[in-house]
């Protein structure tokens, strides 16, 4: 009997004896005779093993770590310098709209994608995170590959709980252990520079780049800032790439020196490039602070022009000292970015995206109880000062305008900048209150087809500016 023989009989076999349930088709594989799939009863999955008898297996840890063991393409992998990806997933629910986003274009996703401050306001771990991808995955059928991004790590101690959950790509943001020098007292001064200038100005004193018939020249003053700014953070990714290296095998390795408060320069690309090879850490992506504003769940924030010339200055340095990937954090949104973005790096690029992904939850929700749409957006306008810590945000609660949400109109009110960013930075609020949470994730479970539509038709408006 054919494999697809054998499939059909157990499946007809399964819907006869337990006819409650609902089988994901896509989900059906098959290993030494048994067949594993995901199957779902009221709003409550499982995963199911056999042929003619039947074992229903909860969705947690192990059950993953027996998939990974019977299908190894559910375990994450490298991604390398491939054009990437990143569909952060706040709710562990997504993975299935984020996969029929992916289809048609040539990115590695990367499926399993959260930070620190994300877990600590939803409540999760790192492998949580995971298992949700996986599971998303599985259900999906998906066989691609896909990453798994400790996002801003800022502490050896969450580097490692990402290492021990599997993670296999580490975003490290330095962010504050870099100051601007006119912040540092004298003695700090002194002491950061008597420890590291005498050494370094052998290397950079009067060094020269030329690029767009402009020289770029390492001088006293600016390198005596670049190592007060610079040096600190640079010391700290080094005991991360240390770290990971100690751990694991083949993995990503992310500098993120976006979340600062200081235009990443030409020369400070340079440099911190050139200092990240000379400690010999094998990084893959670069996140540079580009002029603008990258503010969550909007688009860009400033001069387009001026953003494409820096972008075309940094891409040249990138030229020179790669080949490594630049990567833009802040992406979700980001529409009248994309095209410079792509035109101007080509290939060898990442994009990061989370926060669009919660506000299609919260937008599917909405068409299905606004009522209960209008409780979470009180509740993010109530909880906003406090919500606001760590996000770059320019709208306040004053902004909004009572009479769009009067009209009822979904498509109007998530277009709305004020209401898209008090939403974007209220998932802790509402996923911190059992009785939002419960009815959201009620909500998206029975809708869940519709939930994956409303990702799949936004996440491909990202995708397909950006190919």
């Amino acid at each position: 009997m054919s494999l697809s023989c054998k499939k059909e009989k157990a499946m007809k076999t399964f819907t006869s004896r337990y006819p409650d349930f609902k089988v994901y088709p896509e989900s059906v594989q098959e290993k030494d005779g048994n067949f594993f799939f995901l199957a779902k009863k009221a709003t409550e999955k499982y995963l199911v093993v056999g042929k003619d008898s039947f074992r229903f297996l909860p969705l947690n840890k192990e059950a993953v770590a027996l998939l990974q063991e019977t299908f190894p393409w559910l375990k994450p992998t490298v991604c390398g310098l491939k054009n990437s990806f990143g569909f952060g997933d706040r709710i562990g629910l997504a993975t299935p709209g984020h996969l029929q986003a992916l289809c048609g274009y040539d990115f590695f996703p990367v499926l399993a994608q959260q930070s620190p401050r994300e877990l600590e306001r939803t409540g999760r771990t790192f492998s949580d995170v995971l298992t949700s991808a996986v599971i998303g995955a599985f259900q999906a059928g998906y066989r691609g590959g896909f990453g798994a991004d400790a996002d801003h790590l800022k502490t050896i101690p969450h580097l490692k709980q990402a290492l021990d959950a599997g993670f296999t790509f580490f975003t490290i943001d330095p962010s504050e252990k870099i100051r601007k020098p006119a912040q540092l007292s004298e003695a700090e001064r002194k002491t950061q520079l008597h420890a590291k200038f005498p050494e370094l100005e052998k290397i950079y004193l009067g060094r020269k780049y030329r690029f767009d018939r402009k020289t770029l020249e390492f001088t006293r003053e600016n390198l005596t800032d670049l190592v007060l700014t610079y040096c600190p953070a640079l010391d700290f990714i080094e005991k991360c790439y240390q770290t990971a290296r100690s751990y694991a095998g083949s993995f990503d390795f992310e500098v993120s020196v976006d979340e600062t408060s200081l235009p990443t320069t030409p020369l400070a690309h340079i440099f911190i490039v050139d200092q990240l090879c000379r400690r010999k850490i094998e990084f893959q992506s670069l996140a540079l602070r580009l002029p603008g504003r990258f503010e969550k769940g909007i688009d860009y924030l400033g001069n387009l022009q001026t953003l494409e010339k820096a972008l075309k200055i940094h891409q040249r340095i990138r030229e020179a000292l790669g080949p490594y990937k630049i990567s833009l954090h802040s992406g979700s949104d980001k529409f009248s970015v994309y095209p410079i973005f792509r035109r101007v790096l080509g290939r060898c690029f990442h994009v990061k995206t989370s926060g669009t992904s919660w506000i299609e939850a919260i937008k599917t929700a909405a068409g299905v109880d606004f009522d209960f749409f209008l409780g979470v957006l009180q509740r993010g306008f109530k909880d906003f000062r406090e919500n606001c810590a760590g996000y770059e945000i320019s709208s306040k609660p004053e902004g909004l305008r009572p009479e769009i949400l009067q009209k009822k109109i979904i498509a109007e009110i998530f277009s709305d900048n004020t209401i898209r960013q008090v939403i974007h930075i209220s998932y802790g609020s509402i996923l911190s209150d059992l009785t939002f949470r419960e009815k959201l994730f009620h909500i998206l479970r029975v809708n869940e087809e519709k939930h994956y539509r409303s990702l799949a038709r936004h996440l491909r408006r990202h995708l397909r500016l950006l190919s």
